[in-house]
């Protein structure tokens, strides 16, 4: 329609020209009452002629829309909203001819400092007395906090579809209405069937009963966090934690709408509880793991005969020994949490431990005096840091009645030296045992377990590779016997004939060999995998004794096979054996067999880590040779192509306490590990070397006879 169209009279007699916001007070007739009624509505309303120019407008439309006190009557709709789109017009044009009898749209037009206004138009047409239409009706609402509102919720969900926890929208009745994609994935359900169940169907802990206690609480609160189990769809059980939070969003719209999937979704019944879930197996099978280690060194921390202390960066006890406690006559726990020098029996030690704190170097001893039992006692203090240093362990061995000796014969520095030598080495050994018993405790369980398992796949693949030969025999038996009877009886019968045609028999008599023969290689590959693993664990080969290191070595290739495989985004790692002939070295087969795992495992993580990311080597390759060293000395090789290490990394690669150079990669554990292994328990050497850009090679030798 035409929007320029100039405004024209109402030819209605009894509506006096009209001044402020209608017609004068003077006449009470139907149409005087009809402007007051919208001039007094509490929302914005305005009554337009056919030329869209105002007849009747609420105080609200006056209010807001008539700039100062400018009287709108008779004005052009357009002069007050020129930004209107041609749709507005198109509308308006179609209700006026009687084709369009309400409508709806909304629109925006920028506003000072970069905002945005959004309205909502309701618009119908009224008619006159002779049921003609005499113009429209216009509802106005702005709706810019609903817009506003609805972008920061489609921002928070696409938030939450992102995200990698599993996120949950539910009713006050546990009733689901939103889940992310992380939820579907935890759980093993699809969008729409977890949309289909609610929180008790997933968590059997959860009753109606004891959900709604919850929500009570998570009213008052508006934050509730809490462990629980959920049930995925396999029906497998597994533990969360579970953190709800109560939702009350001021809104106008009493739904709120959620893209899924499966297209747009209203969310009823505002207020809403927003549940976020962490799968927490790990952290409890850890935890447990820990409890187990701790019990154990505590075990042997208590039957060292020195005091030993654990103290966090805050200077507060995080435990004390046994010998510790009994030497104050104090209970252990009462140590806890307390802060350092609460007894006031040794103002040295406090002072050691304040300065130790404050400096970079993580191990440092003194000698210093403590009051125990109310005698002065003269303590060597070895102290080491751990957990990047918030907390360090404090070894104190009582050195008065050396130092005594020392007066008494002025024994030299010398032997000082060597007893405070012996503590650092008694501190080392305590940090190597608790490694090593976790180690040894893990080791000892898969050993069993793959034990277990090759020796129950061993007995049915026996079975079936002896039947396999038999089998072939019987087979080709019967294809002699029935080349026979077609060499002596050539004519045979239609249905016999029909028969070889419909089994194809000539392809049948090539064929059924190749699949023995296929099945048997099949078997042996299985046999082979088996023993490799038994020959791994060696869990029958707990004394020394004198092996093959070849066969360890291709038992461990074997095991890592997957590892060295392509990958989707990478190529694979190429192994080269350059084995020498070597006599059988006198060992024990299990633990080294446990070094060639974690040196081989750490290589691959490193080449991993570094050539398939930052594409640094065209080709990754481990080389790994065997040679006599010398005539009593056996010496194993494994070199890699990477990127090598810096001097400063290669000098602590077997500390198990640095943290590992390459983030998410590898453990200098598994190397400390090994590195006990072969000097403590071979009584041979591990060495690595590495340069900056050329490679890494870790080199074991070995006494032959030990």
């Amino acid at each position: 329609m035409d929007k320029q169209v100039q405004p024209t009279t109402i030819s209605n007699p009894s509506d006096p020209p009209g001044t402020g916001f209608g017609a004068p007070d003077s006449d009470h007739s139907d149409p005087d009452y009809f402007r007051r009624f919208v001039e007094y509505l509490p929302t914005a309303m305005a009554m337009v002629d056919p030329q869209l120019r105002y007849l009747a407008v609420s105080r609200q439309w006056q209010q807001d829309y008539g700039e100062g006190n400018i009287n709108l009557i008779g004005s052009a709709h357009q002069q007050w909203f020129p930004h209107l789109p041609e749709i507005w017009y198109q509308n308006a044009q179609q209700s006026l001819e009687g084709k369009l009898p309400r409508w709806e749209l909304e629109t925006h037009h920028p506003q000072a400092q970069g905002s945005t206004q959004w309205n909502k138009w309701v618009v119908q047409p009224w008619q006159t007395a002779s049921g003609e239409i005499g113009g429209l009706i216009l509802y106005l609402e702005v709706i810019t906090p609903q817009k506003q509102l609805q972008e920061k919720l489609k921002l928070t969900q696409k938030a939450f579809d992102q995200a990698a926890t599993a996120i949950f929208w539910m009713t006050l009745e546990g009733n689901f209405c939103y889940v992310n994609q992380s939820a579907c994935r935890m759980l093993g359900y699809t969008e729409s069937e977890l949309l289909q169940l609610n929180i008790h169907n997933i968590d059997p802990d959860l009753t109606a009963v004891v959900w709604q206690e919850y929500c009570q609480e998570l009213k008052q609160k508006g934050s509730l966090t809490f462990e629980s189990s959920y049930q995925r769809k396999s029906g497998s059980i597994f533990p969360v934690n579970f953190k709800i939070n109560y939702l009350e969003l001021e809104s106008s719209d009493p739904t709120l709408t959620v893209e899924t999937e499966l297209g747009s979704v209203s969310v009823p019944g505002l207020p809403l509880i927003c549940g976020f879930a962490h799968d927490i197996s790990e952290q409890k099978a850890t935890s447990s793991a820990i409890l187990a280690s701790k019990d154990q060194l505590e075990a042997v921390l208590n039957a060292v005969p020195g005091l030993v202390s654990w103290i966090s960066s805050d200077l507060k006890y995080l435990g004390v020994n046994r010998h510790l406690a009994n030497s104050y006559n104090v209970p252990a726990e009462t140590f806890i949490g307390k802060e350092v020098g609460f007894l006031q029996t040794s103002p040295e030690f406090n002072q050691f431990v304040y300065e130790f704190f404050a400096q970079d170097h993580w191990k440092s001893s003194r000698e210093l005096t403590a009051n125990v039992r109310g005698l002065p006692c003269t303590y060597l203090i070895v102290a080491q840091k751990y957990h990047r240093g918030s907390a360090a362990v404090f070894v104190g061995l009582d050195i008065t009645e050396r130092q005594q000796m020392e007066q008494a014969l002025r024994q030299s520095e010398e032997q000082e030296a060597k007893r405070r030598a012996e503590l650092e080495t008694i501190l080392t050994q305590l940090q190597r045992t608790q490694t090593q018993l976790i180690q040894t405790e893990k080791m000892s369980s898969l050993g069993q377990l793959v034990a277990g398992i090759a020796h129950e796949i061993n007995n049915p693949v026996s079975f079936i590779s002896g039947n396999i030969v038999h089998a072939k025999n019987y087979i080709e038996d019967l294809m002699n016997l029935v080349s026979l009877y077609q060499q002596y009886y050539p004519e045979i019968v239609p249905e016999i004939a029909d028969e070889i045609e419909e089994v194809n028999l000539s392809f049948l008599k090539q064929d059924l060999p190749r699949m023995l023969e296929s099945m048997k290689v099949g078997a042996e590959r299985i046999r082979d995998v088996v023993r490799s693993l038994r020959h791994f664990t060696r869990l029958d080969e707990s004394q020394m004794k004198f092996v093959d290191i070849h066969e360890g070595l291709d038992s461990t290739i074997l095991i890592l096979q997957n590892r060295l495989q392509a990958k989707a985004g990478r190529s694979g790692i190429t192994l080269v054996k350059e084995y020498s002939a070597l006599p059988k070295v006198g060992c024990y087969a299990g633990q080294l067999n446990q070094v060639f795992m974690n040196l081989l495992t750490y290589t691959i993580d490193r080449l991993e880590a570094t050539s398939f990311k930052d594409d640094l080597v065209d080709q990754p390759k481990i080389i790994i040779r065997t040679y006599l060293e010398n005539e009593n000395t056996v010496a194993i090789s494994i070199a890699d192509n990477g990127i090598g290490m810096s001097e400063i990394e290669r000098k602590s690669i077997f500390d198990p306490f640095i943290p590992p150079q390459l983030q998410g990669k590898g453990t200098s554990l598994g190397l400390s590990i090994a590195y006990h292994l072969v000097t403590d328990k071979h009584h041979g050497e591990l060495t690595c070397f590495s340069v900056l850009g050329t490679g890494t090679n870790f080199l074991i030798e070995i006494p032959l006879g030990n």
